[in-house]
């Protein structure tokens, strides 16, 4: 059996295939010896792919992307999101919301985790052309502390996670207005990364790693969420299970995890709009951040 840890940005629903292969032991049939931690400051990922103790990490394409030819150089080589699983929020449901209607309010934008939740949505809503003047926004806490201070009647919109909007439109505490993963379109949110080390090791590494989960993303295709029950109730005991269910069903059916493959397209489009926010000088050529080769092999 052959190491392979995972040091991921997070432990949440949207990485369920990564759980699924473990449950179903799709990564011992590869000869893998899986295991993954989940740091409380997610920065750590980058020390612990430096350092060894993990030999891939997973997360924001936005990292590799900002640090090629300053200092690191990450490859991304498969995607675990191919779309945003994000949403903005309002206190009141709409019928017919548009980007526009957030000209002249105050957006609170978790950025504590990582820059997507703020900077794809500011591209959205650019793109949209919303006079991003006249937008407030309350950024750079934590997604639970502004969650709360919404609740608590701080700002008019939201933006948060699919699995957190599930919870909260249960609740009948807010309402989801528009969700990134349906109106941004393919957008490679999460994906896997490593040096150029690992990706180039004789037993094929991460080509083994993407097989296991690409039997993941078929299972999931195959079948509803209620057959995960026991996997959903032990991973994340402090949320109701039967809500769960039924927000992995709708995860499954947005696209979320359809491709092991990291669309151009969609690539494209994230850099362009790191690029327009400043994060990058320019965007980066798919070629010189993306080894398409792993998940390639292993998806028809």
């Amino acid at each position: 059996m052959d190491r392979l840890h995972v040091s991921a940005t997070s432990h949440w629903p949207n990485y369920l295939p990564e759980y699924v292969a473990r449950e179903f032991g799709f990564y011992a049939d590869e000869g893998l010896e899986f295991s993954r931690t989940a740091p409380e400051d997610w920065t750590k990922v980058l020390s612990d792919l430096d350092g060894g103790s993990a030999d891939v990490a997973l997360g924001g394409l936005w990292v590799p992307a900002m640090y090629h030819g300053r200092g690191r150089e990450y490859r991304a080589f498969a995607q675990l999101n191919a779309r945003n699983p994000k949403a903005v929020m309002t206190r009141e449901r709409t019928n017919a919301f548009g980007w526009k209607d957030l000209e002249g309010k105050i957006v609170l934008a978790p950025g504590a985790g990582g820059t997507a939740p703020y900077v794809h949505t500011a591209g959205l809503m650019r793109a949209a052309g919303v006079d991003m003047s006249k937008v407030r926004w309350v950024r750079d806490l934590s997604g639970s502390m502004l969650t709360e201070l919404f609740l608590g009647g701080m700002g008019d919109a939201l933006v948060t996670d699919l699995v957190n909007a599930a919870f909260l439109e249960h609740q009948q505490k807010a309402y989801v207005a528009v969700r990134a993963d349906r109106a941004g379109g393919l957008m490679p949110n999460s994906v896997y990364y490593t040096n150029e080390a690992v990706l180039a090791r004789e037993d094929r590494l991460t080509e083994r790693f993407c097989r296991a989960l690409q039997r993941s993303l078929d299972w999931l295709k195959a079948h509803e969420a209620a057959e995960l029950s026991g996997l959903l109730a032990r991973e994340w005991p402090g949320l109701d299970t039967e809500v769960l269910i039924g927000v992995v069903d709708d995860l499954r059916a947005s696209g979320l995890w359809d491709d092991l493959r990291i669309n151009e397209e969609g690539y494209d489009e994230w850099m362009r709009i790191l690029a327009e926010d400043g994060l990058l000088d320019a965007p980066v050529p798919y070629a010189e951040l993306v080894d398409p080769r792993p998940a390639a092999a292993v998806t028809s």
